[in-house]
C-alpha cells in the first residue's frame, strides 16, 4: 500500500500532465468542499490548466466570498465534455457528491482522483488520498500543497482556511487537532483572514435561528442506558420560526458544552418527507458505526443519516413513522 507521500507525488504528476480538469464538490456544499475545490482552482489557474469546477447545488450566499466562486457551475452538461483528469473533493462517495448518475456520462480516458477525510470513504477512484485523522479535506489539501512547495497567495490561503474553520466549527469541535491549528496559523501567515471567514460562516445565526434553537434546547432528553442526549425539530418549528433547514446547522456542535451524555443526537424533519439525524461525540465512540446502522456515515466523532418518514412525539416517546 502506498504511503501518503507516494500518493501525493502521484497526484502531482497527474495534475502536471493533464490539460482539461474537472473538480467536483459535494451537493449541499459546505465550506470544506467549496474551500478545497476553489483553492485547487486558484492553483491550477496559475498552471494554465483548463478547469471546470462543478457542484450539483448552488453555493450558499455566505460562502460566495470565496475567491473564484463565480466560476463554479451546476450545469449537468459539463459531464458530456472530455477531461484528462477528474478530482472529487470532500466526497465520501459519489452519491454524496450528487454525481453518481452523472459521472457515467463522461467520455472514457480520464484519470480519477479522490481527496477526502471521511472515514466512511471506500476509495472509489484510481488514486485515493483519504486521511481519516485530518480535521478537513482542506487540511489534506494543505498538506499536499506543502509537499508540492507551491507558490502561495491570499486566495489559496483564504480558501483553505474556510475549510478548516467550518469543519472544526471555528476550532471548537473534536476535529480540532494540533495539525489543524498549525495549518491555520501558517495560512494566516500566508495571507488568510480567519476572522473574516469565521464571521461569514460560523457566526451567522439570526433571531429566527435562535428561536428554533430554543425549541430544540427545551426538548432535550437524556437516555441514561445509552448515555445519549437527543432533541428534535419538526417542519412546523421551521415554519413558525420563519427559517429554513440551514437554521438547524450548528445545534449538534453547540451541544458539546454539555457535561452529560457521551452521544448527542439531533433529529429534524425535512420537506422531502425525511428525518435527518446528526450525531456528535467527544468520547471514543465511533459514530460511523452507529450512523451506518441507518444507512449513514461520516466521521468517528461527527456522523449523520437520513430516514424516510416524519417525527411523532407521544407519551414521552419520540418515533419516526
Amino acid at each position: 500500500m502506498k504511503n501518503h507521500q507516494d500518493i501525493s507525488q502521484s497526484i502531482y504528476q497527474e495534475i502536471k500532465t493533464a490539460n482539461n480538469i474537472l473538480l467536483i464538490s459535494h451537493k449541499k456544499p459546505d465550506g470544506d468542499t467549496l474551500g478545497s475545490n476553489l483553492a485547487l482552482v486558484n492553483l491550477l489557474k496559475k498552471k494554465k490548466k483548463n478547469i471546470t469546477s462543478f457542484c450539483a447545488d448552488p453555493i450558499p450566499e455566505n460562502l460566495q466570498f470565496l475567491p473564484n466562486s463565480h466560476i463554479m457551475t451546476d450545469d449537468h452538461k459539463m459531464f458530456i465534455e472530455k477531461y484528462d483528469l477528474v478530482i472529487t473533493l470532500d466526497c465520501s462517495n459519489l452519491e454524496y457528491a450528487g454525481v453518481d448518475g452523472l459521472i457515467t456520462a463522461l467520455p472514457l480516458g480520464y484519470r480519477f482522483i479522490n481527496i477526502d477525510h471521511h472515514v466512511s470513504n471506500p476509495g472509489y477512484a484510481d488514486i485515493n488520498l483519504v486521511i481519516h485523522e485530518a480535521s478537513s479535506t482542506a487540511e489534506v489539501l494543505y498538506r499536499l500543497f506543502i509537499d508540492w512547495d507551491i507558490e502561495w497567495d491570499e486566495d489559496i490561503a483564504n480558501s483553505l482556511s474556510c475549510g478548516l474553520v467550518t469543519d472544526t466549527n471555528g476550532f471548537k469541535n473534536p476535529a480540532t487537532n494540533y495539525l489543524a491549528l498549525s495549518a491555520a496559523s501558517d495560512l494566516i501567515n500566508k495571507g488568510a483572514n480567519v476572522y473574516k471567514t469565521i464571521q461569514a460562516t460560523v457566526n451567522q445565526n439570526n433571531v429566527g435561528d435562535l428561536r428554533l434553537w430554543g425549541r430544540a434546547l427545551e426538548r432535550l432528553h437524556k437516555v441514561d442506558h445509552y448515555n445519549l442526549i437527543y432533541t428534535w425539530m419538526t417542519i412546523q418549528d421551521f415554519e413558525e420560526c420563519q427559517v429554513d433547514a440551514s437554521a438547524a446547522e450548528g445545534i449538534a456542535n453547540f451541544l458539546h458544552i454539555l457535561k452529560e451524555g457521551k452521544i448527542i443526537l439531533v433529529l429534524r424533519e425535512g420537506q422531502d418527507n425525511t428525518v435527518k439525524g446528526s450525531l456528535r461525540t467527544t468520547s471514543n465512540v465511533d459514530l460511523t458505526k452507529l450512523a451506518g446502522l441507518f444507512g449513514g456515515g461520516g466521521h468517528k466523532k461527527a456522523s449523520g443519516f437520513s430516514l424516510p418518514g416524519k417525527l411523532v412525539y407521544d407519551k414521552n416517546n419520540l418515533k419516526v413513522i
